[in-house]
């Protein structure tokens, strides 16, 4: 379960406070419009939430259950259940999309100097915009993203593992890994070999997780983009954090996770560069801002 990280002794001051030029995108934060303002919901942040919450996140709304003993567990009053959604279905599966998380009016989040970017934690505050509300919201996004002078209307796909907007990918399903080598080619790339044929394709972003089974070296976890000579069963990957790190010999476990599908969503503005994204460290439990890093504002 997330928890609160925090050195309430330490004084400091906010990075880039005075003499700032800025005309970007702040991840989570959704557009100021009266016509919509009142679609604004909120939640409780889901008790066995293993990663607390911030703004810009897709998110899935459950229905909240009756606390069995109170106060174990949040009041139904707060509202839906949420959690992080893992994939985008039109037929109600579990975790599908529901909306997206933001910044707005999310009063129970907690900052602090280490940890500078609100966030709610398991039980707390979730502020939201669910899926046909109209809101316009800035998210991460990948700079390939095709910006100035395309249409709004261009398949996107989104990273449930890095909560970033990519450039579209053809959904594909689960897939259980049953090898990987590492190689110091190129700076560093991984070939896996999945259970059967995968369907991503060159170019794509795709995540590795524990899955079914816990991948054995973890250190293969991650996300990554597929390379030449991706097809079939045989999945080639540059990582994209930590690319020359080798992760030792692969011994069990592991999948593809789910990925790819149209997300629902119009593509409104596409920034490179100049904007502000959440970067987490999931061992120190800090988040940080990225002050320089891509962004969307998309209409959901």
């Amino acid at each position: 379960m997330a928890g609160v990280t925090i050195n309430p002794v330490l004084t400091s001051n906010a990075p880039g406070t005075f003499g700032v030029s800025w005309d970007g995108l702040m991840q989570g934060m959704a557009m100021p419009d009266p016509a919509v303002r009142f679609f604004l919901a909120s939640g409780f942040l889901d008790l066995a939430a293993p990663l607390p919450m911030w703004g810009g996140v897709a998110i899935s709304e459950l229905v909240p259950t009756f606390p069995a003993s109170p106060p174990l567990t949040p009041d139904v009053s707060l509202q839906g259940q949420i959690d992080r959604a893992t994939n985008i279905s039109t037929v109600g599966a579990a975790l599908s999309l529901t909306g997206f998380s933001v910044f707005d009016q999310a009063y129970g989040m907690v900052n602090s100097p280490q940890s500078p970017v609100p966030l709610g934690f398991p039980g707390g505050q979730v502020m939201f915009y669910r899926l046909g509300s109209g809101a316009r919201i800035a998210v991460a996004a990948e700079a390939s993203l095709v910006g100035q002078g395309s249409i709004i209307a261009q398949q996107v796909s989104w990273d449930w593992d890095t909560q970033t907007l990519v450039p579209f990918n053809a959904a594909y399903a689960a897939n259980l890994l049953t090898a990987a080598v590492f190689a110091a080619t190129g700076g560093g790339q991984v070939t896996f070999t999945t259970t059967s044929a995968h369907g991503v394709g060159v170019g794509q972003v795709f995540d590795i997780s524990g899955g079914a089974g816990v991948t054995n070296p973890a250190g293969y976890n991650g996300t990554y983009r597929s390379i030449a000579g991706t097809t079939g069963s045989t999945l080639i990957g540059q990582r994209i954090v930590n690319q020359g790190v080798n992760p030792g010999a692969y011994v069990s476990g592991g999948q593809l996770d789910a990925g790819g599908g149209a997300l629902p969503v119009r593509v409104l503005k596409v920034q490179p560069t100049n904007n502000m994204t959440v970067s987490y460290d999931p061992v120190a439990g800090f988040a940080t801002w990225n002050r320089n890093a891509a962004a969307a504002l998309i209409l959901i």
